[in-house]
This record gives C-alpha cells, structure tokens and sequence, in this order.
C-alpha cells in the first residue's frame, strides 16, 4: 500500500468538506472558509476516495482521520 499527502478541510465538528491530492512537487495553498480549518496529513492511497465519500472524519482534538458511521 501506498501512502500519498492529502489536504483536509474540515468544519469544526470534523465533518470533510473537501479533499485535494496534489501532485508531490506541487506547491499548493489550500485556503478554508469561516469555522473551517485544514489538515495535511499521509493516508493510504486507496482511502481517498472514501475520505470525499463521508466515510470518515477529522478528529479536531488529535488531528487525525477516524471512521464514521453516522
């Protein structure tokens, strides 16, 4: 598997609003919305698509990626 950098914005209950997947030499400003903040972080390539899908969101206290059921 393998890992890939991706941009999160994400409201502050940790919903995704959306998800960018740059290539590795680009250089990139993500800009957010008002209540809105932004996460870099690696995941697995195959995740990204579920990540759009709402399958999952960001855990605003750890900064980190968790599934959701909801």
């Amino acid at each position: 598997m393998s890992t890939v950098k991706v941009t999160i914005v994400h409201d502050e209950v940790g919903r995704i609003v959306s998800v960018a997947r740059p290539a590795p030499d680009a250089q990139i400003t993500v800009l957010s919305g008002e209540g809105e903040s932004v996460l870099e972080t690696e995941v697995g390539e195959e995740l990204v698509r579920e990540l759009a899908s709402g399958k999952h969101r960001v855990d605003v206290a750890g900064q980190r990626i968790v599934p959701y059921n909801g």
